[in-house]
């Protein structure tokens, strides 16, 4: 820990107003969880290498601290900072220090639920085991919505009175732009340079493109501008939501990843495109599983359709093709659309790594494209020349059977597999005892 300590007195040599630091991981159910610190006694944790403990139980919570089905209330876990994280949390004047941990046991060891050190372990294992890396590129799609109040207490939301569609600059955008402008510099002041921003479809929502990274490090980009957009739009008076359908009938948001695959120093990109075309085949063969962790809730599978460029019925693949689940941007890069803002993406990622390298290590074909339309337009026969053969999940119940059918999957991310299931089980039979516009409120309250 001695190394860590002299990462932290640098840190803080070049933020000198820190008090106080928080400690963050998300859970299964993509929820964050903070332990606050005061500067000092994390300071002198680092000196002593002390890590900080909590309940195991913490990661197999249901909504209301209920624990699921076969967790345990016994055991505990340790939170290991990640410093190479820490960043001063927009809003604070430095205050606020935050940084990423690792749960893990008493050795030091991750925890078989921690998904960050599952991601990191499989990235690291596609690097040593096929010569290349997996760049990673979050679009946040978020949906501004005004609180409505009686007295003190919020009860509601209603969409602001900004109605436009993809890339527009509307009369009504422009008396936005102060907001969208402060998202943009907000995010510069707190280390996260856009590729671009914009419009969407659904009234009052943006997008904001973040820049390429590895697998974590675009996970901690992502988590950061989540929260930095949250926190400016408190400033003007709105809720930043990226739940996947705030308000009824309009369109949705979604968190597309843009993935390539890309040679390691000293080997040649062209030598890598058949295993490029394995990585991505694998997704293809594997994608009625990935689901389960890409589109975590009941309302998730309204992105399950045709004509709302958000990937369609099929898995298919096509060139520069919005109507696909997998948009091909260049021979290495892929789009993949069928992911929305509730999922975790830990977990995502590490569904995704785990089914491209099954791809890779069998050697998989790329078939199920090129698809010129939404393959749901194509005929049978057209379907069935290109490969087109695997029906999505249209419902969270079919996902996670297929979650618990694939193999492949359950082998390379162990445990997390059947704690998730247990989890989104038991959430979804929570959030289904629920009316539409409850349920909708819960899910703008917390994403």
């Amino acid at each position: 820990m001695e190394q860590s300590s002299a990462v932290w007195d640098t840190f803080l040599a070049q933020n000198d107003r820190v008090e106080f630091v928080w400690l963050q991981f998300i859970t299964l159910t993509s929820n964050p969880l903070i332990r606050m610190i005061p500067k000092k006694k994390f300071s002198d944790m680092l000196k002593n290498g002390q890590l900080l403990s909590m309940t195991s139980a913490v990661l197999h919570l249901l909504p209301g601290d209920r624990l699921a089905e076969g967790a345990s209330p016994t055991g505990k876990l340790h939170l290991r900072p990640d410093l190479s994280t820490a960043y001063c949390q927009f809003g604070s004047n430095g205050t606020r220090a935050v940084v990423n941990v690792d749960c893990v046991d008493e050795h030091g060891v991750p925890i078989a639920e921690c998904a960050r050190s599952r991601l990191r372990a499989l990235h690291d294992l596609l690097e040593r085991d096929t010569e290349t890396a997996l760049l990673v590129g979050f679009e946040v799609e978020v949906i501004f919505l005004q609180p409505r109040e009686e007295g003190d207490k919020v009860v509601g939301f209603n969409a602001i009175n900004c109605e436009h569609s993809f890339s527009s600059m509307t009369p009504q955008d422009r008396t936005y732009l102060d907001l969208i402008e402060a998202v943009a510099r907000a995010l510069a002041t707190v280390g996260i340079e856009l590729e671009q921003f914009h419009a969407e479809a659904a009234p009052g929502q943006w997008e904001f493109v973040l820049p390429p990274a590895r697998p974590l490090q675009a996970i901690d980009l992502l988590l950061r501008a989540r929260e930095t957009i949250m926190i400016v739009a408190r400033s003007f008076g709105l809720r930043a939501t990226v739940s996947t359908q705030p308000i009824p009938d309009k369109p949705c948001n979604g968190a597309h990843v843009h993935l390539s695959v890309n040679a390691l120093e000293g080997q040649e990109e062209a030598q890598i495109l058949p295993s490029v075309e394995s990585f991505f085949a694998g997704i293809m063969t594997h994608l009625p599983a990935v689901l389960a962790f890409s589109l975590p809730h009941d309302i998730s599978y309204t992105r399950v359709a045709t004509g709302i460029w958000s990937g369609g019925e099929y898995a298919a693949w096509g060139w520069e093709n919005k109507e696909v689940a997998l948009r091909r941007i260049r021979h290495n890069r892929f789009e993949l659309k069928l992911v929305d803002g509730l999922s975790n993406p830990y977990l995502v990622l590490s569904a995704i790594l785990s089914a491209g390298m099954d791809g890779m290590a069998t050697h998989l074909p790329l078939t199920g494209g090129h698809c010129h339309t939404a393959a749901a337009r194509l005929s049978s026969q057209e379907r069935e020349s290109l490969g087109v053969k695997i029906v999505l999940p249209t419902t969270l119940d079919e996902a996670l059977v297929a979650l618990e059918a694939d193999r492949c999957i359950q082998t390379r991310m162990g445990d997390l597999v059947s704690a998730y299931t247990c989890l989104k089980r038991g959430e979804a039979a929570f959030l289904r005892a629920m009316d539409d516009d409850e349920r909708r409120g819960w899910l703008i309250a917390r994403y």
